[in-house]
């Protein structure tokens, strides 16, 4: 899986499935799903500037490549070393999702460098 991650600048981004499938889905600047669907290799498909996307992939794996519309594009995530999370406080975070500190601490440890998840060895 891809943690969900979106374009901070103006790029478009136009992503090719190579080889596998998975899933993908994508959510507008309004925080509503535009696509959720499955894919395949030979499909492509477009995330428009600011959209949120992540890709799961099948069991098998799922390779792709992706053109950014700019010359330096500026992406990040909600996991890994550069998630927005990690600008917001303890305190924020509680009362956003209305948890108790426990609920937000937890929340906070799980959070890795990474913003590609592997599925754990069977």
């Amino acid at each position: 899986m891809c943690s969900p991650g979106f374009s901070c600048d103006s790029a478009l981004q136009v992503t090719y499935i190579v080889r596998g499938s998975g899933r993908v889905q994508v959510v507008g600047v309004d925080g509503k799903r535009v696509l959720e669907t499955t894919i395949k290799a030979g499909n492509l498909f477009i995330v428009p500037r600011f959209f949120v996307v992540s890709k799961i992939a099948d069991p098998d794996g799922m390779d792709w490549f992706s053109i950014i519309t700019t010359p330096n594009p500026v992406f990040t995530h909600l996991a890994g070393r550069t998630s927005v999370w990690k600008a917001l406080s303890p305190e924020v975070l509680q009362a956003s999702f209305g948890v108790p500190p426990d609920v937000e601490q937890k929340f906070s440890s799980k959070r890795k460098a990474e913003e590609i998840f592997f599925p754990p060895p069977n």
